[in-house]
């Protein structure tokens, strides 16, 4: 996993991962919480994690536990990857807001694919993304993933 670390402003900083959150994280979050000292904003970009295995949830919730005093933690971008970790393990999201996060569907008529970007303020409580129109033939698509167990986390995030 590699990452860029962006600051916004003197008090907030945008920090985008690339790659599998895996057994080489806790390093790499080591440095990234080494970086933190001045910052009570992290905004996370989650949107090229491409994978996260046990032990990078792992060393994720640790790192969580590490920084969550006293700061504002976002999730952006959020892949299905790290959508799924949230709902089956609850500590990873720590204090941290859900901001947005990638709903795969697909075109039951001509099985084409689209990711797109959701905002959770975009939802109203209790409520899920709608299905989309295809791109490609018009039908109605629908979300690739089980949406009782994909959208359990809209629940939990305020």
């Amino acid at each position: 996993m590699d990452f860029r670390f962006n600051p916004v402003s003197p008090t907030a900083v945008s920090i985008e991962f690339n790659g599998a959150i895996n057994e080489d994280a806790e390093v790499t979050l080591g440095r990234i919480a080494g970086e933190l000292g001045p910052f009570s904003e992290i905004h996370f970009v989650f949107a090229r994690v491409s994978a996260v295995n046990s032990l990078g949830v792992r060393a994720w919730v640790n790192f969580m536990r590490s920084i969550s005093s006293n700061r504002k933690i976002t999730f952006h971008k959020c892949s299905p990857e790290i959508i799924s970790q949230i709902n089956m393990i609850p500590s990873f999201l720590g204090n941290a807001v859900i901001n947005d996060f990638f709903v795969n569907y697909i075109c039951p008529s001509c099985e084409h694919t689209e990711s797109r970007l959701v905002s959770t303020n975009s939802l109203k409580p209790g409520e899920i993304p709608d299905n989309i129109e295809c791109r490609k033939c018009g039908a109605e698509m629908e979300t690739e993933e089980l949406e009782d167990e994909y959208f359990a986390f809209l629940s939990r995030n305020s």
